[in-house]
């Protein structure tokens, strides 16, 4: 991708609005609703699995979602709350409550976990916002896609167990565990089940697959919610006043509104909370919070631009994600995330450009002023279901077949990373297997594969495997391809002061860098002592096919003038082979042996074929 096509733009939208048609707008309007009724449901639910008022999840899929939709650069895109980061939100936002705030209960543990919320959501929009300005959105493709699959995989069974309780009326478990501890106490306890509740959950979970599997733009979990909340009130199964849990029993059948009150007015904006006390164990959190958004977020959108052909700036999208976590914090809502979901019912009901996003913010809005009496009425064992369900289908099985079996490295990295997720905090669990990756990918990449050939006296190639270890090697020509980075740069320079040590009548080493890549201050490191260690022995280097971001490199390192501008040579792209020449026969002068016209001279050889030390990464 050009530096231009990357570039942040502030006004993409209204570049958009110029060329905008009638067409584009009635086809937007209608991809805008169908994804409206089901943010709703899903954006409250996400909220209930983050441990928050349910008006954190619903102003994040209003404001969030607009002000991504309007910065970035995807037409389908729709972020949102999202399961992964519900629940790292809840891991993180919980930990620092049970480590800090122990003793608050009831309003006052709600509004202070807002208000980590709020701090939470600045960092992580401020770390999207640096990434993108500093167009460092590409460094994600070092995160193995293994971490991604088994981090969705860890959380959607963190999210099943945590639902669970609800959906079975449990009393769930107090402070912070993880999840392994958790899905023991629900075994513990499953005799302890609610019956009117389970049932809820029961016929609210077969209506949402029923009608996810008929249709996928049909609002399966809004008929749901609906339908569920008339059977509630109709049969009386709930009553207000009556405590919900007795003895740890469930009472009544537990409804959203019991949870808080559905936010249906105007959001007022206040400054985010900050405090230095908790702000060191907040950064981890929201750093992982911020990288699994850019993941998830670029899974989302191009996996739907392969099919629709659009050209993606990672960049821009980023920066859009980073501008609504930054305003969500102001408001008080979750951090959001590309949706999946939420993306493919944007692209497959119609929508054209980035306005069907937009106007599917504003009809979350629309939705929640005409409706929030009827929304706080919905049983919470349907939202649990939903949640379910949802889980189930984040868990890409074929994604997961491909990582288990594509290379042991990749299954390894999956499992790590799933059950870090079970017996960890969701960041610990991420953090590992991002790490896991990294060095895994390192280790291949610095350890080089290496095939020595040599020249004697009678100007021949020949192989160390068959060649006579007493034969005179005078010049050796090697020929690096590949990363030049720190970690190879040490095995980089073992081998060649080895092969200077194992044979002293070499008095000349070529260097061919043309396919040498990322060279950096270690390699130029290493490149120093070498020539150093010739120097001192009364031999040379010689570095030849140098490219202008090498020179570049070695003229601020100061390595062109220790070598000297004689003994380095430049690629000439129009004739791939001068510089070869030219170092041989600047290596022949080194050696001040004239050619013998019985035999034909290195740079005759050189002509037609020349020693190759291959170091492929």
């Amino acid at each position: 991708m050009s530096a231009s096509s990357d570039r942040i733009s502030l006004v993409a939208s209204i570049k958009d609005l110029k060329k905008y048609s009638w067409a584009a707008f009635s086809q937007d309007v209608s991809a805008g609703i169908s994804v409206a009724l089901l943010s709703v449901p899903q954006s409250m639910a996400y909220a209930l699995v983050a441990g928050l008022p349910l008006s954190c999840g619903l102003l994040a899929a209003i404001f969030s979602s607009l002000i991504a939709a309007a910065f970035g650069s995807s037409r389908h895109l729709v972020v949102g709350p999202s399961n992964a980061i519900a629940i790292l939100v809840q891991s993180g936002t919980s930990q620092i409550l049970f480590n800090y705030f122990r003793d608050l209960d009831g309003l006052d543990r709600e509004l202070m976990a807002v208000q980590i919320l709020t701090q939470l959501t600045i960092l992580v929009g401020l770390f999207q916002i640096a990434v993108a300005s500093l167009k460092l959105g590409r460094l994600t493709q070092f995160v193995s896609h293994s971490v991604v699959v088994g981090y969705v995989v860890g959380t959607a069974i963190a999210i099943i167990i945590d639902q669970f309780y609800i959906f079975l009326g449990i009393s769930p478990m107090e402070g912070v565990h993880s999840f392994y501890e958790k899905s023991w106490y629900l075994l513990s306890h499953l005799s302890q089940f609610h019956a009117p509740t389970l049932i809820i959950s029961l016929v609210s979970l077969f209506l949402i697959v029923l009608l996810r599997q008929k249709d996928k733009r049909i609002p399966g979990a809004a008929i749901t919610f609906a339908f569920m909340a008339m059977v509630v009130q109709l049969m009386g199964l709930s009553s207000e006043g009556v405590d919900t849990y007795v003895n740890g029993q469930l009472q009544q059948i537990v409804l959203v509104g019991d949870t808080g009150d559905v936010y249906s007015g105007l959001p007022s904006l206040a400054f985010p909370y900050f405090n230095t006390r908790i702000i060191s164990s907040l950064l981890p959190v929201a750093f992982a919070i911020a990288l699994m958004s850019i993941l998830e977020s670029a899974a989302v959108a191009k996996s739907i631009a392969a099919v629709t052909g659009q050209r993606l700036s990672l960049n821009q999208d980023i920066f859009g994600i980073g501008l609504g976590n930054f305003m969500a914090s102001f408001l008080a809502s979750m951090p959001v995330s590309g949706s999946n979901s939420r993306s493919v019912l944007n692209y497959i009901s119609g929508a054209q450009t980035r306005f069907a996003a937009i106007f599917g913010a504003i009809f979350v809005a629309i939705i929640l002023m005409a409706f929030g009496f009827f929304i706080s009425r919905i049983p919470l064992g349907s939202m649990a279901a939903l949640l379910i369900v949802t889980a189930v289908s984040i868990v890409n099985r074929k994604q997961f077949l491909l990582c288990l079996k594509a290379t042991n490295s990749d299954a390894f990295v999956l499992w790590v990373t799933i059950l870090s997720c079970i017996f960890f905090s969701l960041d610990v669990a991420f953090y590992i297997g991002v790490i896991l990756s990294i060095t895994l990918y390192l280790k291949k990449a610095s350890i080089p594969q290496l095939i020595e050939y040599g020249i004697d006296d009678s100007g021949k190639w020949c192989s160390t495997d068959t060649e006579n270890k007493q034969d005179k090697k005078k010049i050796r020509v090697i020929k690096v391809k590949g990363e030049l980075f720190f970690g190879a740069a040490d095995l980089f320079q073992s081998t060649l002061k080895s092969i200077a040590e194992d044979d002293t009548t070499t008095k000349v080493i070529i260097l061919q860098l043309k396919n040498a890549r990322d060279l950096d201050a270690t390699a130029c490191l290493a490149l120093q002592q070498l020539y150093n260690y010739l120097h001192s022995s009364g031999r040379h280097l010689i570095l030849s096919g140098l490219t202008f971001p090498i020179w570049e490199v070695l003229s601020n390192s100061a390595l062109i003038e220790l070598i000297g501008k004689e003994n380095l040579f430049f690629l000439n792209e129009r004739r791939p082979h001068l510089h070869m020449k030219k170092a041989l026969r600047r290596a022949e002068i080194l050696l001040c042996t004239p050619s013998s016209d019985s035999s034909p001279t290195v740079l005759e050889i050189a002509n037609k074929n020349y020693l190759e030390v291959r170091v492929d990464q």
